[in-house]
């Protein structure tokens, strides 16, 4: 297939900068803050292996493919299929795989948006003291006051996405210059932070789970436990690295640059769950899934730690650098669409700025004014249209995304990798044609009991 002559102005000015900003997309606020739980309950060292074998046979084959892809298509990777290029069947599969990533990937930008303004907000309550000789009835208060008022709930949100939709408007230059500060940053964060962790007297005890024998939890639910991680926390289903690609140099060896990539982001992984579990265990406190960790396990840690409250304070701007680099990622590819409609950059972003804050706003609702609760699968939900558009996003949307781009990848474009039939990319070829489809079947048949 010819490569469009519809060029980008900008590509990344080298491949250091394509893998700072990739990077940032990979490792998201959820990869970070659900680290430390899982590996408590699922092995440790087991869990970190499971992890980065689904990051050899999934990240990597989608992450390469969406790379190559958008490079070849350049801006009109997510315009479709022109008709001179592929068959009516192509192009509606494309279109339909298009439309499920492009959804499903601003839905989760959405849901990550609130949660984001939540830790803006109990970072903001830290520093003016508010959890000092806090009790868990006090952090729980906070929570429900936050959630109990939506204008301030919104605002925060507001203040979280301002700086994403500002990059975003500018485009890749600035998406790079960002990456190129923030990503170096986090990383130091977490050395710095896990440095704090080790130097407690605590580590000693915690150590043993956090890297325990392998052997015991080498279980299939450990495997799927990691697999979901992989695939739905790095938002393999939402196309950004299609869009990403547009922005690659002919030159770039794609298939290397994602291979190191795939080893930093399960290193960033190991390192925040290594860093916040002993963090936790410092202080006394399990290290919670999700939410609990964020808004319960990390205030009551800032004032039962020695400098707990710069040491929280750093964990919280840790998550929110990571939730910025990743967001900005998933908001590209719209980004990319609305200049191939002629809509402009600055345009487009305010749209989705607003759209975003209408949508955060009834999320916001549906836990108080509008709350209502349901049974999916067998289990109870109680967060309301937080919980709907989950559902929609992961069981629906980011595995059609992400199964329909392997498959689409693998099997009609197969090229996009260009290059001899080297042994690495036979095996980046059939992880993609094969694993990949296969992995994501998996986890939509597993998604409630793995997710929801």
């Amino acid at each position: 297939m010819p490569e469009s002559s519809a060029q980008p102005t900008v590509l990344w000015s080298s491949p250091t900068g394509l893998f700072l900003a990739s990077l940032g997309a990979l490792a998201g606020m959820d990869t970070l803050s659900e680290f430390p739980y899982l590996l408590v309950h699922y092995g440790g060292a087991a869990f970190v292996g499971f992890y980065f074998l689904a990051g050899v046979l999934v990240t990597w084959p989608l992450v390469a493919a969406q790379m190559a892809f958008g490079r070849r298509r350049r801006r009109m990777a997510l315009r479709g299929l022109s008709s001179s290029e592929a068959d009516t069947g192509v192009r509606v599969l494309w279109n339909v795989v298009r439309a499920a990533a492009l959804t499903g990937g601003f839905l989760v930008f959405c849901y990550v948006a609130v949660f984001s303004g939540w830790i803006l907000s109990y970072g903001s309550a830290l520093l003016a003291g508010t959890f000092r000789d806090a009790a868990v009835s006090l952090v729980v208060m906070h929570f429900t006051q936050l959630t109990g008022a939506p204008l301030s709930a919104v605002g925060w949100e507001a203040v979280f996405i301002l700086p994403v939709f500002v990059v975003a408007a500018i485009g890749p230059v600035a998406i790079e210059e960002v990456s190129r500060f923030v990503v170096p940053a986090l990383v130091l964060l977490l050395v710095g932070l896990a440095a704090y962790g080790v130097s407690l007297d605590s580590f000693f005890v915690s150590a043993p789970l956090l890297v325990a024998n392998a052997t015991p939890h080498a279980t299939p639910a450990t495997a799927m436990m990691a697999l979901s991680q992989a695939f739905l926390a790095a938002g393999l289903g939402t196309a950004s690295f299609v869009a990403y690609g547009a922005y690659v140099p002919a030159h770039t060896p794609v298939l290397r640059v994602s291979w190191w990539l795939v080893c930093a982001a399960v290193a960033c992984a190991w390192l925040a769950g290594l860093a916040f579990a002993s963090i936790a265990y410092g202080a006394g406190l399990p290290p919670l899934p999700g939410g609990g960790f964020l808004f319960e396990t990390l205030p009551l840690a800032s004032e039962r730690l020695p400098f707990g409250q710069g040491v929280v304070g750093l964990c919280y701007l840790a998550l929110i650098l990571a939730a910025w680099v990743s967001t900005v990622a998933w908001i590209e590819p719209l980004m990319q669409l609305g200049e191939g409609l002629g809509i402009g950059r600055i345009r487009m972003a305010l749209g989705l700025a607003l759209a975003s804050l209408a949508i955060g706003g009834v999320l916001i609702l549906s836990l108080k004014s509008w709350a209502f609760s349901f049974t999916f699968l067998g289990r109870t939900k109680t967060l309301g249209l937080l919980d709907v558009l989950m559902i929609v996003a992961v069981n629906v949307l980011l595995p059609w995304g992400g199964g329909g781009m392997a498959v689409f990848f693998g099997w009609h474009d197969d090229r996009v990798v260009e290059g001899p039939r080297a042994w690495g990319r036979l095996v980046w070829l059939w992880s993609l044609r094969l694993v990949v489809p296969a992995a994501i079947v998996l986890l939509v048949l597993n998604a409630p009991r793995l997710i929801l």
